[in-house]
């Protein structure tokens, strides 16, 4: 049996998104998605080869739905200020949510090390160690921007930004079943704006290796 379209793998992955994110993770089986899905086992077995496979599959899908609004939003404001540019990707979690809910929970209400394991298929261990690498290298690319600096300090309070600024304030709402309140976008937004307006601690200058004499 050849392996689903990808539009009918898209339609799999939409039935195993709205179980996981419905009830129990560790519930969820193979055999349970092909029954809620409509379809065969064989069908499911051909297209993920282990309960791990489609969790991971599942992860990098919202991944990467996030990563292509963060890209069309840094492309809206690619002539813009790099505190706009800040901001824009910050308000990415939140349009993630309104266009693909199920998919803002799955990927902001849990983290991936407790929704799978590495037990999972090479390709997929390197498009998501390839999406975590982008995503790293957007924080520093932010972080130089702002402040031409690239340090740890830096990247922190990127991320303080992009992370966890939005992120706590959409994940509450997102596990109580709740709507994204209209003014979530402007607090965000002020938010960032104030850590960004913060100075950053000096650039740590590594202390030289110091040799006792005798």
């Amino acid at each position: 049996m050849a392996r689903p379209r990808l539009h009918e793998l898209d339609d799999l992955l939409d039935v195993a998104e709205r179980l996981v994110t419905g009830g129990d993770t560790a519930g969820l089986t193979l055999r349970g998605l092909a029954a809620s899905a409509g379809v065969s086992n064989g069908t499911i077995y051909h297209a993920f080869s282990s309960k791990e496979d489609l969790l991971a599959r599942l992860w990098l899908r919202a991944s990467t739905r996030l990563a292509q609004i963060i890209e069309t939003a840094l492309a809206e404001t690619a002539h813009d200020d790099s505190a706009a540019c800040v901001v824009a990707v910050a308000l990415a979690p939140v349009r993630l949510a309104r266009s693909h809910a199920r998919s803002a929970l799955l990927f902001f209400g849990q983290r991936s090390d407790q929704l799978f394991s590495a037990d999972i298929p090479a390709e997929l261990v390197t498009a998501l160690a390839a999406s975590q690498h982008r995503f790293v290298d957007l924080l520093q690319q932010l972080a130089d921007g702002v402040w031409q600096r690239r340090d740890r300090t830096a990247v922190d309070a990127i991320t303080a930004c992009v992370v966890d600024l939005p992120s706590g304030l959409i994940r509450r709402r997102l596990l109580a079943g709740l709507p994204l309140e209209p003014a979530i976008e402007q607090r965000i937004a002020a938010a960032v704006r104030a850590v960004l307006a913060l100075p950053l601690d000096p650039v740590p200058v590594p202390r030289a290796e110091t040799r006792s004499t005798r």
